[in-house]
């Protein structure tokens, strides 16, 4: 007979492969990306916990409130601020008692790089440019476990004549580049309307190998058994999307209103291959009765990703001396639809399996790739004040709920982790003289611990393997530099 462990695994995977089948769907897959407050941008910005729609006075008005660009008299104004993060994520007894879960990334790039240009003499309208890191993640996890056995007398427990693997690799990646032209017109001395016209290019790569191989000595036909979960998903996508905003000052407050169009696709491609199969060699027909392997891969298939709705609001209160910043943003839900939806026309073995599980018309949705997004409601808090002549002090907090938003019978793996509230916290200090403002500073940002189930078992005793525990954070270093060719003014 087989181990408890193997045995209880493949129950386990067999149903849930059934079930995936029966729901036709391959799961929504994010990865960083259900957290549309991940990224700020413009060192000042981000250190005031991105709380700018109502106050912004730098050119990344073209991503935070476009209407504050009317007021931006400096034509040669360019912003550059770079990020250099550490991710590290845990989940304890994540691939069963024992096993743990880990992932620790350090990534640098270009927070936004954005400036002013004069197309116009003497003309009212503000014009600016920007490229912006909308989305960056990088989630990469290996656990093994390893028992080795050789084969020995029957007076040996059969547990200690079995030798066991699991191996769970995972990889997650994510890089989401916005590119803007924003314009700015001031209605009045205290009203501007502005529009930030946005393209936006979406790379997504994901990939999960997670299987299990026993070989069981006590067995006298010396039986070896695998069980395999295999999947991979790679597309980009290029889209178009608009804010509007505007903003209004009566001194010392700051008021602003934006509001963020939907995404229209223009163009999306992708590949995806999936493997699940249980296979057990024996010189005994019976304990090969339940082998099965279901296989797919389409490449050069349409793909879309989808923006949400977003209206936001900011107000921001300012003295000589001190500044104070709130801002609060809603995102729309977006219902559930398909990233990639590719016919699937999977390999059977055995031929009867479709029949024989019953999901003969629902092969279909093998490959399907769905997504959908909650309504979530952020909200962020700044504060900035001058320590001694040019020398100001920077500190924010915000929150980054998440918008992950479970199909019937989502996959929670293909969500890179990614499906808990991050609360962010921020510091530092600004100098700044008549051309040019330096920042430094630092981010932190965190999931509280809480219980999840196990994200896989790959240990040999998966009967004992009780709740994980999740946690995560990240530690970024923010370098901003601002540059005026013109003379300052606000």
């Amino acid at each position: 007979m087989f181990g408890t462990g193997l045995s209880f695994i493949h129950s386990i995977l067999r149903n849930c492969i059934v079930i995936l089948i029966l729901v036709s769907v391959c799961s929504g897959i994010n990865a960083q990306d259900d957290h549309y407050w991940a990224q700020q941008y413009g060192a000042v910005s981000t250190l005031m916990g991105g709380a700018m729609v109502g106050g912004i006075t730098d050119n990344s008005a073209v991503y935070y409130n476009p209407g504050a660009l009317a007021f931006i008299s400096n034509p040669g104004l360019s912003v550059d601020a770079n990020v250099y993060k550490m991710d590290k994520i845990r989940l304890s007894n994540g691939a069963g008692e024992g096993m743990n879960l880990n992932s620790a990334q350090l990534s640098v790039y270009p927070q936004i790089i954005a400036g002013m240009v004069n197309l116009f003499k003497n003309s009212k309208f503000r014009f600016s440019y920007t490229m912006l890191t909308r989305n960056h993640g990088s989630v990469l996890i290996n656990a093994r476990y390893t028992r080795q056995a050789a084969p020995t007398d029957p007076g040996i427990p059969a547990s200690q004549q079995t030798s066991f693997v699991g191996v769970f690799d995972y990889v997650n990646q994510l890089n989401e580049q916005w590119f803007g032209m924003g314009m700015g017109y001031p209605i009045s001395d205290k009203l501007g309307f502005g529009a930030t016209f946005i393209s936006s290019y979406r790379g997504h790569s994901y990939q999960l190998t997670n299987y299990v191989q026993e070989v069981d000595y006590s067995n006298p036909n010396h039986v070896f058994r695998t069980e395999t979960h295999d999947e991979a998903i790679k597309y980009s996508t290029f889209k178009l999307l608009v804010k509007l905003g505007l903003a209004y000052n009566i001194h010392p407050w700051k008021f602003g209103l934006t509001l963020t169009t939907p995404s229209v696709g223009l163009y999306g491609s992708g590949s995806v291959q999936r493997q699940n199969s249980v296979i057990a060699i024996s010189d005994n027909p019976a304990d090969m009765t339940e082998n099965y392997l279901i296989m797919d891969r389409k490449k050069d298939v349409s793909a879309s990703y989808k923006h949400p709705l977003s209206i936001a609001f900011g107000v921001n209160f300012q003295t000589e001396k001190t500044r104070i910043a709130l801002s609060a943003e809603c995102f729309f839900k977006i219902g559930t639809y398909s990233v990639m939806k590719p016919g699937a026309e999977p390999f059977l073995y055995p031929s009867t399996y479709a029949d024989s599980s019953g999901v003969k018309n629902q092969i279909d949705g093998y490959l399907n790739v769905k997504v959908a997004a909650r309504p979530v409601f952020n909200i962020g808090i700044g504060w900035s004040q001058v320590l001694y002549r040019q020398l100001s002090l920077l500190m924010g907090a915000y929150t980054d709920f998440s918008s992950y938003s479970p199909t019937p019978s989502s996959q929670d793996l293909l969500h890179g982790f990614d499906q808990f509230d991050i609360y962010h916290i921020s510091t530092g200090l600004s100098y700044q003289r008549q051309k040019q403002t330096l920042t430094l500073g630092f981010t932190y940002a965190f999931t509280p611990n809480q219980k999840v189930p196990p994200y896989t078992v790959i240990n040999q005793d998966p009967v004992n393997s009780g709740d994980a525990v999740l946690s995560s954070n990240s530690f970024s270093v923010v370098l901003g530099y601002t540059y005026f060719f013109a003379k300052y003014s606000e």
